[in-house]
């Protein structure tokens, strides 16, 4: 009996090189996530820290009118900011789910290839061993009938 051969080989190739192409992907789609949220964050910080100069800035009296309006402006302009920064970190975050899904249905795919392999490599084993035990209970058997035949022989003689 031959050497086993999985006739589905190259489709678990592609099953395999598929998979590390989605975990690249999803590698990547978190590092832009996590660079995503570290911006928000900082942009959330500075907005707090503009918030708290202001407070003191105002308590202290030393701003005028037109200060406080080009404060205010900024700090309209870092909130429309932060919210534009928010829905990119939530479309991220869905990327990244999307890309987790695509890659845990790559694996299930090439486990399910790889158990059909392991399935009939295993087979292929058992068919061989009962093969090879079919060839030598032939030879033991034929040996057997050489003997009794000899003894035969002996007999008439």
């Amino acid at each position: 009996m031959g050497e086993f051969k999985f006739r589905l080989e190259p489709v678990v190739s592609l099953k395999k090189k598929l998979e590390n192409e989605r975990k690249t992907a999803l590698a990547m789609a978190r590092k832009d996530l996590s660079r995503k949220e570290n911006l928000l964050v900082n942009l959330c910080e500075h907005q707090e820290a503009c918030q708290r100069n202001l407070g003191v800035e105002m308590g202290n009296g030393n701003l005028d009118v037109s200060a406080k309006l080009i404060y205010y402006a900024y700090m309209e302009k870092l909130a429309d900011e932060i919210a534009t920064r928010a829905v990119e970190v939530e479309r991220s975050r869905n990327d990244v789910e999307a890309k987790r899904g695509l890659l845990l249905e790559s694996s299930r795919e090439k486990k399910a290839l790889e158990k059909l392999k392991q399935r009939m490599k295993e087979k292929h084993l058992s068919h061989a061993k009962k093969s090879e035990q079919a060839a030598l209970d032939e030879t033991a058997g034929q040996r057997h009938r050489r003997q009794d035949l000899g003894k035969l022989m002996w007999k008439r003689e």
